[in-house]
């Protein structure tokens, strides 16, 4: 499959990631990963330098050549790169808009949060559209932790549509066989010319419709 490219210079890449496929290969999965398409489509080696969940869509960089790679690792280790999600979430959020901070841990492969220990994660969010039995809510990530916005949703009682894993259950409101997060803008510096780069992956109709 060829997977849609937003941008490309001849640093790095911007693609908009589908559902259901890994961004780099894992211990006992055997199929073909984001890294190995994009690869293949470009003719060249591309490099992960950030990651998104397997079910989660949208924008991902990937770095194209070792200084790229280098530069931009930096960059998202310091959260020097803006990060903005769509999630459909089971409830409205109440405030509908705010700030949620913890500590997170892994825990038998489930993110948790603890006091004390653990890495800080804070993401910002806002409410963009109630519906019935859900409600679309923009996400800004301050940090960039393993499943932050998944385990942040379902800690203030709003986990994500399709989410089991942190604590979704299918009921009389909205429904999907996969979490409904979707990676949606990105702005960041060019790593080797500064440019300042914005670059957006419309959401699919699972976000969109009313």
């Amino acid at each position: 499959m060829n997977i849609p490219i937003l941008y490309e210079d001849e640093h790095l890449v911007v693609v908009d990631k589908p559902a259901g496929m890994l961004v780099v290969g894992a211990a006992g999965r055997r199929q073909q990963t984001v890294v190995d398409a994009v690869g293949r489509q470009l003719g060249a080696r591309v490099f992960a330098v950030h990651r998104l969940d397997e079910d989660t869509t949208g924008v991902l960089v990937l770095a194209r050549t070792a200084e790229a790679r280098r530069a931009l690792d930096g960059m998202f280790r310091s959260h020097a790169v803006v990060r903005v999600y769509l999630a459909l979430v089971s409830r409205t959020p109440s405030p509908p808009a705010g700030t949620i901070e913890s500590r997170l841990v892994e825990e038998q492969g489930v993110m948790r949060s603890v006091v004390g220990r653990g890495q800080r994660a804070v993401t910002h969010y806002e409410t963009r559209e109630r519906r019935e039995g859900a409600a679309l809510v923009e996400c800004r990530l301050e940090t960039g932790r393993r499943n932050q916005i998944r385990v942040h949703m379902a800690e203030i009682g709003c986990p994500i549509v399709g989410d089991r894993k942190y604590g979704w259950r299918r009921g009389r409101g909205a429904s999907a066989d996969r979490p409904l997060l979707h990676a949606w803008r990105l702005r960041l510096r060019q790593p080797i010319t500064g440019a300042e780069l914005r670059v957006e992956a419309p959401p699919g109709e699972a976000l969109l419709r009313p």
